[in-house]
């Protein structure tokens, strides 16, 4: 993965009153995402993701999609998500972070109602349109030339209108049936995860047995508890090694781990390589940065 991000004072030359801004493109080639971006959410900005080739599964707000070539996922800012890929399933895709969005009838930085299905499948050759404002926007970024971010800005406002089609344009299903329960256990481990939580605390706190919770959480998300305590944790650290200069120690106990060695351990056995050279490989800066 190449993440490229924009100018932080980048002002657009011609602008309305709250227009959305981009944040960052991300590119992610098949052989890149054996190393996944695990378990993670953003308060401050919702992602628009297009699968470009392979296919796999998705969770997303806790409930698993499967996804292949012209599907598009929307985050939602604060949607916990999490990409399975790995050495047996390859996803290649573009990612691109929206902030400061508005729209009529919906939370800041969402793009689709919260209670709908976030997977959309986008035929062609609408999908390779997408592909092509998702490619321009990547190689403006790349680039660092001059004017790049101002291009962005407008390809944008061009990729959001063709979102917004497609997410809008066609009558959804039915929306989906969450497992109250489930999303009530889901909901305090991602206020809690970075505490030192347990099995055990989280049965007390919310006054279900260890066992019913286990059943019923996993049968929700595909995880145990535990399972998902270490992926919002190791996700979070991504996080924080992509946009933060933070030394790996304070980012273990950040997230969770007072033991570097066992965070680091944990860090490589999900993601594929150690915390630092996930830092060092797969975060390219713009040279405006």
């Amino acid at each position: 993965m190449i993440q490229c991000f924009v100018k932080k004072n980048y002002v657009p030359s011609f602008h309305l009153n709250r227009e959305p801004r981009l944040i960052y493109v991300s590119k992610i080639e098949e052989e890149a995402s054996v190393h996944p971006r695990v378990m993670h959410a953003h308060d401050d900005l919702v992602e628009i993701v297009l699968i470009t080739s392979g296919g796999g599964e998705y969770s997303i707000g806790g409930v698993r999609h499967k996804v292949r070539r012209g599907d598009l996922a929307i985050y939602n800012s604060g949607v916990v998500h999490d990409e399975l890929s790995g050495p047996d399933v390859l996803i290649g895709s573009y990612c691109c972070a929206v902030g400061g969005l508005h729209i009529e009838g919906l939370r800041e930085n969402a793009l689709i109602s919260d209670k709908g299905s976030p997977v959309f499948h986008v035929e062609e050759p609408q999908c390779a349109m997408l592909e092509n404002l998702l490619d321009l926007m990547f190689s403006e970024l790349v680039s660092g030339q001059g004017g790049g971010e101002e291009t962005c800005h407008h390809l944008l406002l061009a990729l959001l209108t063709c979102c917004w089609h497609v997410t809008h344009g066609v009558p959804r299903g039915e929306e989906c049936s969450v497992n109250v329960l489930g999303t009530r256990i889901k909901k305090y481990i991602d206020a809690h995860y970075s505490e030192d939580i347990s099995l055990q605390s989280i049965s007390e706190h919310l006054n279900i047995s260890p066992y019913y919770l286990s059943h019923v959480f996993k049968d929700m998300t595909g995880y145990s508890p535990l399972q998902y305590i270490v992926r919002r944790r190791i996700g979070e650290a991504q996080t924080l090694l992509i946009s933060t200069d933070y030394p790996v120690t304070r980012i273990a106990s950040m997230v969770g781990y007072d033991n570097p060695s066992h965070f680091n351990l944990l860090f490589a056995k999900n993601v594929g390589m150690t915390p630092r050279k996930y830092r060092k490989n797969y975060i390219v800066e713009s040279s405006s940065e």
